[in-house]
Parts: structure tokens; sequence; C-alpha cells
């Protein structure tokens, strides 16, 4: 069949649903696009994330990376020029060229919006329909929903962390440049917190946590607000469950599973930006150059698999090992290795992890 008349339908105007989309586009296919929300990026609140360059290795800069391999260029907020870490009874700080900070949710800044730009295909907003239907009407369906409730009905789905995440926006006075992480058992559990700033003025200050009730997640944030101490004032607050989980297979008959409903997210730090969107566009050189759609994605896959590993060993730690992880973190010779050099140390992290105590961690993968 010629690409010309493959009729292709995505459900989801989010990242990977986009990335899909203009993918398609390039290759003749123009996609119809179900989003059930009046716009896009609405189902979300704006804030700000941090893309970590170590995150994404052995893409070295995922920016560039984006617009040599897709085309696509993209609009950050800030570079990311230091990070500064905070356990329990230490701290640490990395300086360099460590990343980028980009808005996520209905703002016109924000990722989804700036993909949107590129996009020609029809966007039916406030489309409730049903994914069966679609798949027996449309050569190809892709689900991007941002969720896994399809892949738990195909039963694909298995949750690996059942995640919590509750913030707002804050204002006060920032450095631009510079974002914050909070490892600290008392009231992160096992998770994280963070500051992400929008400007000198204004950031995103998160608590993400793990198998928690939303009034606990409550009390766990107030902790974490007391213990930090900042002198800020709450523009608004947010809070949404937040799971992370993988899937059996990412293609059953006519259907792709991409972005969080593919398990894209890294089940870490939840990070997933450059895998949503490059699940996306993986879908659509499946459907229109009849690529492998698995081995396109392998490098993530793989990279979460690892990371899994070490996200299952990190669910163990007390303060006193939050504490000693970060002493390495001060280190010439990390900074050295994060900082000077591509070498994959999510690899070397996660062999070292399996090697020595991958017998006390809880293989959870199909």
């Amino acid at each position: 069949m010629k690409n010309s008349n493959k009729k292709v339908a995505i459900m989801g105007a989010g990242v990977s649903g986009l990335a899909c989309a203009i993918e398609l586009e390039k290759h003749g296919i123009f996609p119809d696009i179900f989003e059930t929300n009046k716009h896009v990026g609405s189902r979300g609140f704006n804030h700000t994330l941090g893309w970590i360059n170590l995150m994404y290795r052995p893409v070295k800069d995922p920016m560039l990376h984006l617009e040599k391999e897709y085309g696509i260029h993209l609009r950050a907020m800030e570079e990311i020029r230091r990070v500064n870490f905070y356990t329990a009874n230490t701290s640490a700080t990395l300086t360099g060229k460590l990343g980028y900070i980009h808005m996520a949710g209905p703002d016109e800044r924000g990722i989804v919006p700036q993909l949107k730009s590129y996009v020609k295909s029809p966007i039916h907003y406030n489309a409730i329909v049903n994914f069966r239907e679609l798949a027996k009407e449309y050569d190809h369906l892709v689900v991007a929903t941002g969720t896994p409730e399809i892949s738990k009905l195909l039963g694909l789905w298995k949750t690996d962390i059942a995640g919590y995440v509750r913030g707002g926006t804050v204002k006060g006075n920032f450095d631009p440049y510079t974002v914050g992480m909070w490892m600290n058992t008392d009231y992160c559990q096992s998770g994280y917190g963070y500051f992400v700033p929008w400007n000198d003025r204004k950031g995103s200050l998160i608590l993400n946590m793990l198998e928690i009730t939303n009034h606990a997640a409550g009390r766990l944030f107030d902790n974490f607000l007391k213990d930090i101490n900042w002198d800020v004032e709450f523009e608004d607050y947010h809070e949404t469950p937040h799971s992370i989980g993988h899937v059996k297979r990412h293609q059953i008959d006519n259907i792709y599973l991409v972005g969080l409903a593919g398990g894209f997210l890294d089940p870490l730090f939840a990070f997933g930006s450059i895998e949503c969107l490059e699940s996306g566009v993986a879908a659509a050189r499946s459907i229109a150059l009849g690529e492998d759609f698995t081995k396109l994605v392998h490098l993530w896959l793989r990279r979460n698999q690892q990371l899994l590993m070490m996200r299952r060993y990190v669910d163990k730690f007390k303060n006193e090992d939050f504490d000693r992880a970060f002493e390495i973190v001060k280190t010439p010779g990390f900074r050295s290795l994060v900082t000077k050099t591509d070498i994959n140390i999510i690899y070397i992290l996660s062999k070292l992890t399996n090697t020595f105590v991958g017998h006390k961690v809880d293989k959870v993968l199909w």
C-alpha cells in the first residue's frame, strides 16, 4: 500500500503523538490525531523540568540530537549550568554545561506546543474515542495517551513504580541556571524532590514520592518545605498519581504503544521526554517504512532495564546510603566523568549494581 493511502489514527496530542505525526508527514502520511482535551498540553499543569545530559547517554546533547536526527528544533528556557544535591547530612554540586530547562504543560513555551507548530495534520480536540473501534477503522493506530490504561486493557502493562507527585509554582529570588535536587527518606522515601527555575523570579518545586496516598503525600510535602526552609510564595499547587511501568510488547496487530503507554519513562527519575519523542518517531517509521519498531527503540528499552535495576537497589536506601552516594559526586573524578567525557555512566553503574548486589535486588522484568 502506498503511504498516501495509509489511514493512521493517533490517540493523544502529547510529545510522542505529535512526534509520530511529524515523522509520518515526512513520508506523505497525514494522520488523524484525537486529543481528549480542548488544546494540547491541557491535561498537565505548567511546570519546568530538566533535561540532564547524563541521563541520555550515549546521546551527548539531546537538543542537538533531535535537530540532527529528526529536524526538530526545540527552544529551551535556559541551560542548566549548576545542580545542587542535598541529602539528610551532606550536599554536593556539579557545574558545567549539564543540560537544559524546558517547560511542560499548555504554556506556549512548552515542549508540546512547540511540537504542534510542526504538525499539519488535523487534531480533533475534545475527542472521546474508543481504541478498539479506531483499530478497526484505520490501518494503524498509535496509542500515545500518556497513561497506561489501554496497555492494561490489552494485558500488556506491568507497573514498576506507583508514584505520586505533589508540588507547585513558587515565587522568589533564584539563579535561573541552577537546579536543586533533594534525597531524604524522611520525606522523599526513595524518591526525590527538585526545583527547576522558570526564570530568576519563579520556578517549580516538586516532590516525587512512591506508593503513598494523597493525604500522606500532603504530610510529606509539608515536611519537605519545613526541612528546606525556603523563603518562597506559592502561586499554585498541583498533585497527581504517576505510575511508571513497562509492557510485554509495543505492537499488537495494528496497534502501537508509545510514550508512557509503551513504558518509555525511565524508572529511576521518571525522565522521559526524549524517549517518548523517539518512540513516536519509531512508530511512524515502522508504519511508513516497515522498519522494526523494537530495534528502533532498543537503546531506550535497554537503558530503562538498567535504570530499573538501579531503582530496585535505591528503593532499599536509607539516609546514610544517600549521604555516601553523594560523597562520590564531590570527587574530582566523578565530576570529570560527567562534564568532560561522553562515558555512559548509567550503563557502568547498572553493571556494577547487577554484579555486586544483583542477587539482593528483586527481578521484575518480564
